[in-house]
């Protein structure tokens, strides 16, 4: 077991993060010393204590922050309708590091540099300053994840993730070029990590109760017709569903986290996003394999918004996608991060989205998926989040989301209705 993940866990009830280090790090010390000064039974109960608050806390229900869409430029002005600049990125990554201290794993969910069309020598450098800035950030060496967005590649939007030998992972030297930093031993499979961008991972040290699956649904997209088309597309595709194929059939566990940038369904426009032989087939897949796992969990972005989607299987299962907003305010959204809430079951609880309604600071604003004053369904308070979804109608959830502004994370200058286009996959 991990001493950040249990310090992280003890810190949640107010024991100190750094006297919880020294504690654990000095343990043995501690025991030598009470051997000297206290009667075998004080000893035993005093050991006895600790151990408790150890075993309990290892145990409680985890959580872990996403964060998406920076879309870093050196060169951009950090205000509304432009991608982030280097004063945004800065109250950006003080916001990360402070959410960071309290969970027990990060996603970043995708494109890192700001939106360029082609090669361009620039993305090497964002991706690099990104990378090294999400390293720092994660202060407490929580295990951390990078998910490949269609901004991503090296060679140019949605192109394939490794081009002439380099992809992205090139660029993350505190990563040692890998997908995810402070992860040993979690590994499952990364064969295709560095040259297609999708991996299986453990999350938590000493924890199978969630695996999580990263795809890299670049290729599955249908991209923008006035880019240069994907080369071998289908190959790479039909490579990944056979690869996530195998994945869904050698693992179970309470919690299947599955990762992506671009969310399968439409966009805000209703045009739908991945092409429609990969969504029937990832579909298929899940309806075929969902039995293995007590929950399944879609985690997105790509759409800059704060959005919910759901896929309804055949026998009447639901999995719903849930999507983390951008830092970038080119769509006018505001920037925000989420930390996710599992139970003791390792279902999703509920959802936190801290976002600033500001370029210049980032507070203290936020909301909740559920359950509180001013949360998407206040109303849901023995629930946890499927299952208050579970319970609406797709217009009941669609309203909750429009009342509030919550599409674009409170923001008042995005089209706030555009969640009828998107709910239902």
């Amino acid at each position: 077991m991990r001493i950040d993940y249990l310090c992280t866990k003890i810190a949640n009830i107010d024991l100190p993060v750094l006297k919880c280090y020294t504690l654990l790090l000095n343990y043995v010390d501690w025991i030598k010393v009470l051997i000297d000064k206290v009667t075998p039974m004080t000893l035993l109960l005093r050991i006895i204590f600790l151990t408790g608050i150890l075993v309990s806390t290892a145990l409680a229900s985890p959580r872990f922050l996403t964060i998406s869409d920076i879309h870093y430029g050196d060169r951009n002005s950090s205000l509304d309708g432009h991608d982030t600049g280097k004063e945004l990125m800065a109250i950006t990554l003080d916001k990360y590091k402070e959410l960071s201290q309290n969970v027990d794993f990060i996603l970043t969910l995708g494109d890192l540099p700001t939106h360029l069309l082609g090669y361009s020598p620039e993305k090497e450098l964002y991706e690099q300053v990104v990378f090294h800035g999400l390293f720092e950030g994660d202060s407490l060496k929580k295990p951390l994840f990078y998910i490949s967005g269609n901004n991503d590649p090296i060679s140019g939007n949605y192109q394939p993730f490794e081009f002439n030998g380099k992809s992205p992972l090139n660029y993350a030297d505190d990563w040692s070029g890998a997908a995810c930093v402070h992860c040993d031993g979690l590994i499952i499979d990364d064969t295709n990590m560095h040259t297609g961008g999708y991996y299986s991972s453990y999350v938590i040290p000493g924890n199978e109760d969630v695996v999580l699956i990263v795809l890299n649904t670049t290729q599955w997209m249908k991209p923008p017709r006035f880019l240069p088309k994907y080369p071998n597309q289908d190959k790479d595709a039909m490579a990944q569903l056979a690869w996530f194929a195998d994945q869904l059939e050698a693992n179970q566990a309470k919690q299947l986290l599955i990762a992506m940038h671009e969310p399968p369904g439409k966009d805000y426009t209703g045009s739908v996003l991945w092409q429609d032989k990969y969504l029937a087939e990832f579909i298929r897949l899940l309806d075929e394999n969902h039995d293995a796992y007590e929950q399944i969990s879609l985690l997105t972005s790509h759409t800059h918004m704060d959005e919910l989607r759901k896929i309804q299987l055949t026998d009447g299962t639901t999995i719903y996608g849930y999507s983390t907003p951008s830092i970038s305010r080119v769509h006018y959204n505001n920037s925000a991060m989420k930390i996710f809430d599992l139970d003791t079951n390792m279902a999703i609880q509920d959802f936190t989205t801290y976002y600033t309604p500001s370029t210049q600071y980032w507070h203290d604003d936020e909301y909740h998926a559920l359950g509180v004053p001013g949360s998407i369904f206040p109303k849901c308070q023995k629930q946890n989040l499927a299952q208050c979804l579970d319970s609406l109608t797709p217009q009941q959830v669609c309203d909750a989301v429009e009342l509030g502004q919550f599409y674009g994370a409170k923001s008042t200058r995005v089209n706030n209705t555009q969640c009828r286009k998107v709910f239902k996959i």
